[in-house]
């Protein structure tokens, strides 16, 4: 794995972005609906393309007063504007093919609207609006290893007729002439593996925002009562205590734990303060510079650790405790996804 660049180089890249067995539904799947280009979202303009020759993120823009840009920032300087549609960044949901060439936008309900849908060729920054398969109730969109558009829909709040009847998650791929059912499983309507993680297609997505990967840090371990580094966060942060509206949790890393405080114990995300050791004591991440109430995810790739909060990213490296860069007015951050090694890849001939 390639290491990232220089830390000057990072900064001032990031900076300048900153400025189931199956079972058939009890109706047929719905009609084909054929993709149409769409025409109220754009694609950015195409200046000369972006080389990207190692580790990158994926955020999203901000664009008054409401669209959303999402754009792919380099660690060595490179920034590529790829696709600008209509609708609020935090309501919207990513993708990628397992190749790396395409992505996918879900945005999600709002108001009066239903969900929306684009696929996104990276090279062209072409988006073509998908009409999904159910409208409303569409909660995941992702593409299977051979690069076909899968949406996923959720039995929860699914009207039915027969509430004893038990729920049904449904996939559906779009085979480039409109959708096909792809599969069906009962499930149950909540609870640890309801819903569309009873799929099989779900396991088979390529990476998403919807569902982290393995480059997701769980911070999901909490601080012993009596422990040295209770004591410690207690004598630096005598406002935060245990059981005082929330608790104390790490994330355990090869240079040590990283502490947060974490009101909601299933929620992925954790909030500030954050804390790690430097030497024998705590202190936050160097020009962390986050607001005091905002929570935020942990991602690690190698030594590098993304911490991205709901309005801003921060790299660090993790090992030299050193911040390599930073992009505020950034949703969603995470980093570019490293293409993935599947079935549909041709066999190499010996």
């Amino acid at each position: 794995m390639r290491r990232p660049g220089t830390p000057s180089l990072l900064c001032a890249a990031l900076l300048v972005s900153a400025c189931r067995s199956s079972k058939p539904p009890e109706s047929p799947p719905p009609p084909a609906a054929a993709p149409t280009v769409a025409t109220d979202s754009a694609a950015a303009p195409a200046p000369a393309p972006a080389h990207f020759t190692g580790p990158s993120l994926s955020i999203l823009e901000p664009v008054p007063p409401e669209r959303c840009r999402w754009v792919r920032l380099g660690f060595e300087g490179a920034r590529a504007e790829l696709f600008t549609f209509d609708g609020a960044c935090a309501q919207a949901e990513l993708s990628w093919s397992h190749d790396g060439g395409k992505g996918a936008v879900l945005l999600a309900p709002h108001a009066e609207a239903t969900e929306r849908a684009w696929v996104v060729d990276f090279a062209s920054g072409q988006g073509i609006e998908l009409a999904l398969p159910r409208p409303g109730y569409t909660t995941d969109l992702g593409f299977d290893p051979e690069g076909h558009p899968v949406a996923l829909v959720s039995p929860e709040g699914m009207p039915t007729d027969d509430p004893s009847q038990p729920a049904v998650a449904r996939a559906f791929l779009h085979d480039g002439e409109g959708w096909r059912l792809l599969e069906s499983k009962e499930t149950a309507y909540a609870g640890e593996g309801a819903g569309n993680h009873a799929l099989d297609a779900t396991r088979s997505l390529g990476p998403t925002t919807t569902l982290n990967g393995p480059e997701a840090l769980p911070v999901t371990r909490q601080v012993e009562g009596g422990s040295a580094d209770l004591a410690a966060l207690g004598n630096a942060l005598p406002h935060k205590r245990s059981g005082d509206g929330g608790q104390w949790v790490f994330a355990p890393t090869a240079s040590g734990p990283l502490f947060s405080w974490k009101t909601d114990a299933a929620a992925p995300a954790s909030c500030m303060p954050l804390r790690w050791y430097e030497g024998p004591k705590l202190a936050e991440p160097e020009r962390l510079a986050l607001p005091a109430e905002a929570c935020f995810q942990l991602f690690l790739r190698d030594d590098v650790l993304l911490i991205a909060s709901e309005q801003a990213a921060r790299v660090y490296d993790l090992k030299q405790h050193k911040r390599l860069g930073s992009a505020d007015k950034a949703l969603k951050a995470r980093f570019w996804p490293r293409p993935l090694a599947t079935a549909a890849a041709a066999t190499p001939t010996p």
